[in-house]
């Protein structure tokens, strides 16, 4: 295997080449990139972190078992993010499957629990989990990834018009709960800033 500095300063597409041909070992680098990314992109879908490190886990270990499909001249980002999400789809269904109705009503939100969620809403990522889970994703996979429409229709199983149509009702939502009409440009500036923010 390469230095370190070396493998950092392959691409994803690079380094998923070289697992497929038997450098597994380079596995780890795509590992490091994206186990941070897949977390915040799964996090709508579970309530607890053990189940959303259990999916990534599971993410990653489809991925590599899968990784001779991989075919280089697409982007890596998009492969992978299709198995997550289909993994999680499968899982939410399975999991529908087992539970029962009959759950006591919630109790009424602690004080303390509705300063710490206003404290949270600064971020607007926290702010746009309390989308659709759709729109939630369509805003971190253009915004929070920069994948573009076309790559996003695969990931969403969706056509690119319909994604464009969910893309722009989950700025409109989002703008609501932030107070303000929010387009496309003034959403790509305040994105940025929260994207860099929210893996610190």
């Amino acid at each position: 295997m390469e230095n370190t500095q070396a493998v950092k300063q392959l691409s994803d597409e690079e380094l998923a080449s070289k697992v497929a041909t038997g450098s597994t070992s380079y596995f780890e680098e795509l590992i490091t990139r994206y186990s941070s990314r897949l977390y915040y992109f799964l996090r709508y879908r579970f309530k607890t972190d053990q189940d959303i490190e259990d999916l990534i886990q599971e993410t990653f270990l489809k991925a590599f078992r899968n990784i001779d499909r991989f075919k280089a001249e697409h982007k890596f980002s998009t492969w992978l993010y299709t198995i997550a999400i289909r993994l999680a789809i499968s899982r939410f269904r399975s999991e529908k499957k087992r539970s029962v109705s009959l759950d006591p009503s919630p109790s009424p939100p602690d004080p303390q629990d509705i300063v710490i969620q206003k404290e949270a809403s600064r971020n607007i990522w926290n702010l746009a989990s309390t989308l659709r889970e759709t729109q939630y994703e369509a805003l971190w996979l253009y915004y929070g990834e920069d994948i573009q429409i076309k790559e996003m229709a695969k990931i969403l199983n969706k056509k690119p018009i319909t994604v464009r149509v969910l893309l722009h009702r989950a700025r409109q939502n989002l703008g609501k709960r932030m107070g303000q009409p929010i387009t496309s440009g003034k959403m790509a500036e305040t994105t940025s800033a929260a994207h860099k923010f929210s893996f610190l």
